[in-house]
């Protein structure tokens, strides 16, 4: 017999693993049925580069929380897609930064747009309340974000 998750909530009353879990479930279903043209991992090194901006690649590296092998893999995928472009630091020839081109711009676009019409179709399953709180969800649910 498997033991219930333990359930943690904030001084607010959330319930901390049922909202992690369904915000897991519903964005593997939406990664589930976008077509993309390169991978959720490569996407999301992508959007992180378009927020910051010009970033080096070892601190691109730390946020995404992968090792640099790995996102060596996943920078030579955006440069050889045209997404992003990589630069050699004028003062330190052994570092490296990656800033998104218009074309990655336009992937991220068009995967928005995508996802966005995803998450509608789902939003029409719920009821006329259920949606209203999900919008005054909004702002609390973008804070959890914040870096």
């Amino acid at each position: 017999m498997t033991a219930a998750p333990s359930r943690r909530r904030t001084s607010g009353g959330v319930d901390a693993v049922r909202l992690g879990d369904a915000l897991a479930r519903l964005t593997r279903a939406t990664r589930r049925d976008l077509a993309l043209p390169i991978g959720a991992s490569s996407i999301a090194a992508l959007v992180t580069v378009e927020r910051l901006g010009a970033v080096r690649l070892g601190d691109l590296a730390r946020h995404e929380g992968v090792t640099p092998a790995t996102l060596s893999r996943v920078v030579s995928v955006l440069e050889d897609e045209g997404y992003a472009v990589r630069t050699t630091d004028a003062e330190d020839r052994r570092s490296s930064w990656l800033e998104i081109t218009t074309a990655g711009r336009r992937l991220l676009d068009g995967v928005r747009r995508d996802r966005a019409d995803l998450v509608a179709a789902r939003l029409e399953r719920l009821t006329a309340a259920q949606r209203t709180a999900l919008g005054g969800a909004l702002d609390a649910l973008e804070a959890l974000t914040d870096d």
